[in-house]
């Protein structure tokens, strides 16, 4: 009997000691009230179950005693093995950090797409886009609507290289607000990051351009971006900008055919470094991130959102842009 007191006893300060371990990491990831609550259930039927298996066990001899007593143990360790998530899942977390796990989600997916589209079935975007529209509210709306832009341009494989690179800035800006001190920080500072990303934009605006028919407009402004570069020239962008300047007058010249300047974004018309030039620019979301959106940024971003939720309350699909683009690095 004393042994069976003190094996429940041990049982019972494992049990505490899971408790409190658990209860911190739910603060960490700021689940609700009533997420500890359900956690502090759990924990407390497994210590009750824990002290009735005691007099059970020593009871007076009863045919069902040991069903009895076997049922209890198997109760006890299955509340024991239930998971943490499951438990944020059923009780949830504070609205905005919510939406901070949403966004984690929808980066993770994104990547995930951009490497190779097969590896995410459209199914799970789906989920991901209900899942996003159920957090949105007023003092949500632009993030969320931002975060289902991004969703829809993957599920429809039309991710746009400069609106991608404008709410991946605009998306990080929201969140410094919602979560102050709690966000990754950006590679670069605020002006670098800004020369990078107007070089990202002049790039993205050519690919645009060198994918569609080739007018005489058309290839006028092909030629001013190209013209353009030359105030982006430094020592780490000068083996870049070579390959681009080379690339772009083989194709106005005609030499590499009537198609596409840039096709698939796999950068091969670059030449055998351009892919590796372009990830040593722009390999991570987090090289714009500071950076600082001009008027005509934010414009195209209010554009983009007021065109997209015309579209839904039209019941027709959101393309990414008039311009049809690829996906990113």
């Amino acid at each position: 009997m004393v042994a069976a007191f003190v094996a429940a006893a041990g049982i019972t300060a494992a049990a505490v000691f899971f408790f409190l371990v658990e209860s911190e990491g739910l603060s960490r990831i700021h689940a609700r009230v009533r997420t500890q609550i359900l956690n502090c259930v759990r924990w407390a039927l497994v210590i009750a179950l824990t002290w009735l298996i005691v007099p059970a066990t020593f009871a007076q001899e009863d045919p069902d005693r040991p069903v009895v007593v076997i049922g209890m143990i198997a109760l006890a360790a299955a509340l024991m093995l239930i998971p943490v998530r499951w438990l944020v899942r059923l009780g949830g977390r504070v609205h905005t950090w919510e939406l901070r796990s949403a966004r984690i989600e929808v980066a993770q997916l994104s990547n995930r797409v951009r490497r190779d589209p097969t590896l995410v079935p459209a199914e799970r975007l789906d989920l991901a886009i209900a899942r996003v529209n159920l957090l949105r509210t007023p003092g949500t709306r632009e993030f969320c609507e931002l975060l289902l832009s991004e969703l829809e341009d993957l599920r429809a494989g039309t991710e746009s290289w400069n609106e991608a690179g404008r709410r991946s800035i605009r998306l990080y800006g929201l969140g410094r607000q919602m979560w102050p001190g709690e966000m990754p920080p950006a590679d670069y500072e605020s002006t670098e990051a800004t020369f990078r990303w107007r070089l990202y934009r002049t790039f993205g605006r050519m690919m645009e351009v060198g994918a569609s028919r080739r007018t005489r407009d058309c290839l006028d402004e092909f030629e001013k971006l190209l013209a353009s570069l030359e105030a982006f020239e430094r020592d780490d962008t000068k083996p870049f900008l070579d390959d681009v300047r080379r690339s772009a007058n083989d194709w106005l010249d005609g030499h590499s055919g009537a198609g596409p300047w840039i096709d698939g974004y796999d950068f091969t018309p670059l030449g055998p470094n351009g892919l590796d030039e372009v990830r040593a620019l722009w390999g991570r979301d987090s090289a714009l991130w500071s950076a600082e959106l001009e008027e005509e940024d934010l414009h195209s971003l209010e554009q983009d959102l007021a065109r997209r939720e015309a579209a839904r309350a039209a019941g027709t699909p959101a393309a990414a842009g008039p311009v049809p683009e690829g996906s990113r690095v």
